[in-house]
């Protein structure tokens, strides 16, 4: 018998109708599921679907649970994933509950594995067997599906649980047999129970995920079995311990239970690879990692790669990198340092680090631990204040021009260096009024991942000239759904973020030197606004005898070059087409990298006089290019829907429509390759 199999069994249980209210020929068993936390099951949605016959696709809803004793337990159906074969079901009383160890891991195939679960001789009722079998597991990454090679999957096992049996962790929950071969089977990777945050249940997945790991310290603090120690064992008998122990592993996670959450994936990363850097290791990649919980953070450190020399190369700094992780965590937290909670995880990090052989390491820690004391109710970036502090990243959005009726899409993630991760994109692209909804749950996935503590990600999106009048600042990255109270998540980008425009026609130029002097000038400021054609402060975009191209290319490279501040071409109407577009096509080349516009109005724009006077007061009150985004973004939360205040004379209604066209400085994203070649 495998050494994990008394334990495991303990956690899993058999799933069937409710004791009420089904039909009375029903089977009573439907399928398996395990515990993970007290008081809480996961199982595939497939299995409590079968309630009333239906595949209701929502929760609510009761079952009934029986556990390895044939203890029964009411089970309230919690959430179902949308997207993923996954349920999760509340059982009240079940809090004395054996829990399966989750892993910590954000890539844990390929591996050798067990799979467990409840089956039921064919055309019996009741008399369920608890099986076991072995597998390799691979896959299950990027919402791909888990495959189970040369295992064994019967009827009624769905639900159960895929252990990786050289970590003794839960790594996936078993589908079913694969189609056509009974020794491939499919299961659902665990890390999509991180998805429960991208569907507005973060609170579940805080409350899930906290429950689970105070009960494992809980178990471990006591005299009996326990799982830390079960993986003490493995680590012994499989000659590959680790520094950083599952008892340390186990003491910390508890901590981290009840200290507040991170805000998202980007603020984990920001400090694993605060803690990387200094240890000169390689950054993890948000495309292959995508941590929910200060839990998974760790795990990327002291074991990030598996099957590959780096990890083994990093064993011995392992422990480092997770106080340095640790450190950085409390440094992080806006609760006050005096709360219970705080203290113990200070504690932990003090007594870890005076353990630590390596003096540099051990030095930085505590002065991390000084700098979070210091930052009293936490850092106004989400990263502590201690050396070695790094920008975040924000979004791009690239939509490339029409090509025979769509437009091909990328999201990315832009980095401090100016580097690129694309998160979703779509090749075949899809029609203009289509754009919006296609590029959505990338760009829901991709903010998740910028936003860190404080910090919230700017968005910007590099266009073609004719997308210059599509309202991306109104996008919603998340549309509320029809019960759901309101949400910063739901709320347009452009009230709650930094959103400008980049010209892809510029971009064809590359790096001048005339756009690296404008760069370096608008991001040190002052700014002073000019027109970006002479005629519109007194007349209007539509009068006669507009300024030449020439002359405003020598006109606009005049102010370029301006000794006393930083000229910010500002235009009354749109640069999609036409007039504006030209122009500002001489304004780029003259060096100037920032333009206030408007989009195109149905009825037109009657107020350009005033709106260039106001644009103007705008930018010479903005210090740098930095601020008049900020300022931008303002601007729309005060113009929007005017009208509905009752005001004709609304002091910010001349910003509706107001559009910033800006290459930020500090970032150059350089173009590469167009997304695809036009078919023949």
């Amino acid at each position: 018998m495998s050494s994990l199999e008394d334990p495991v069994s303990r956690g899993v249980v058999r799933i069937g109708p409710a004791a009420d209210g089904y039909d009375a020929d029903s089977a009573g068993f439907w399928g398996s599921g395990f515990f993970v936390a007290p008081e809480w099951v996961v199982t595939c949605a497939h299995v409590v679907d079968k309630r009333v016959g239906a595949m209701e696709r929502e929760p609510g809803g009761t079952v009934t649970v029986t556990t390895y004793e044939d203890e029964r337990f009411e089970g309230e159906i919690a959430h179902l994933l949308a997207g993923h074969d996954l349920a999760l079901v509340r059982v009240p009383g079940a809090d004395f509950a054996d829990c399966l160890w989750l892993s910590d891991r954000s890539a844990p195939t390929p591996a050798e594995v067990e799979l467990y679960g409840w089956a039921q001789p064919s055309g019996a009722h009741g008399g369920e067997e608890f099986l076991s079998t072995t597998a390799m597991a691979t896959g299950g990454r990027r919402r791909n599906p888990m495959w189970l090679q040369n295992g064994l999957v019967l009827h009624g096992c769905s639900g159960g649980p895929v252990i990786d049996t050289r970590h003794g962790s839960v790594i996936g929950v078993i589908k079913g047999k694969g189609q056509g071969d009974a020794t491939i089977g499919r299961a659902e990777s665990v890390t999509a129970l991180r998805t429960l945050c991208d569907q507005g249940a973060e609170s579940l997945w805080t409350e899930v995920v906290g429950a689970h790991d105070r009960h494992h310290l809980r178990r471990f603090e006591g005299s009996g079995e326990s799982w830390p120690r079960l993986h003490t064992r493995l680590a012994v008998t499989q000659g590959q311990p680790h520094s950083f122990t599952p008892q340390a592993r186990t003491q910390l996670y508890g901590l981290f239970a009840d200290v507040e959450p991170p805000s998202g994936p980007g603020q984990v990363l920001h400090l694993v690879n605060g803690a990387s850097r200094r240890l000169l290791r390689s950054p993890q990649r948000i495309e292959s990692n995508d941590p929910r919980s200060w839990r998974e953070g760790s795990g990327l450190l002291y074991d990030p790669r598996e099957h590959t020399e780096g990890a083994l190369a990093g064993r011995d700094l392992e422990q480092e990198a997770v106080v340095l992780y640790a450190a950085m965590v409390y440094g992080t937290l806006r609760a006050p340092r005096d709360t219970p909670a705080a203290k113990k995880l200070r504690q932990w990090v003090e007594t870890a680090a005076n353990s630590l052989e390596t003096d540099v390491i051990r030095e930085e820690s505590l002065a991390l631990l000084a700098d979070g004391d210091s930052a009293g109710d936490g850092a106004d970036d989400g990263a502590p204040t201690g050396p070695g502090h790094a920008a975040h990243d924000d979004v791009l959005v690239v939509i490339e021009p029409e090509i025979y009726g769509t437009h091909p899409w990328r999201v990315q993630l832009l980095d401090p260096d100016g580097g690129t991760t694309t998160i979703r994109y779509d090749e075949e692209g899809v029609p203009r009024t289509g754009l919006e909804a296609a590029v959505r749950q990338g760009l829901s996935e991709a903010l998740a991942r910028a936003d860190a503590g404080s910090y919230v990600a700017a968005v910007d999106f590099l266009l073609p000239r004719a997308l210059f009048d599509e309202p991306v600042d109104e996008w919603r990255s998340r549309l509320p759904g029809a019960d759901e109270p309101p949400s910063v998540h739901t709320l347009p980008i452009g009230r709650r973020r930094v959103v400008a425009l980049r010209d892809q026609l510029r971009r064809r130029d590359g790096v001048t030197p005339e756009w690296n002097r404008g760069r370096r000038a608008t991001d040190q400021g002052p700014l002073e606004a000019v027109p970006l054609c002479l005629d519109v402060p007194d007349w209007g975009h539509t009068a006669g005898a507009p300024e030449g191209e020439e002359a405003a290319y020598a006109r606009l490279s005049v102010s370029a070059a301006g000794v006393a501040g930083v000229s910010l071409p500002v235009y009354c109407a749109s640069t999609a087409t036409g007039r504006g577009s030209r122009v500002l096509t001489r304004a780029f080349h003259a060096g100037h990298v920032a333009v206030l516009c408007r989009r195109a109005a149905e009825d037109g724009h009657d107020d350009c006089a005033e709106f260039y006077r106001r644009a103007a007061q705008l930018v010479r009150e903005a210090p740098t290019g930095s601020a008049l985004r900020e300022r931008v973004r303002v601007l729309r939360n005060l113009s929007a829907d005017p009208g509905q205040t009752g005001r004709a004379d609304h002091d910010a209604a001349w910003a509706r429509h107001i559009v910033l066209i800006y290459d930020p400085p500090h970032r150059p994203a350089l173009p590469d390759e167009p997304l695809h070649a036009p078919p023949l």
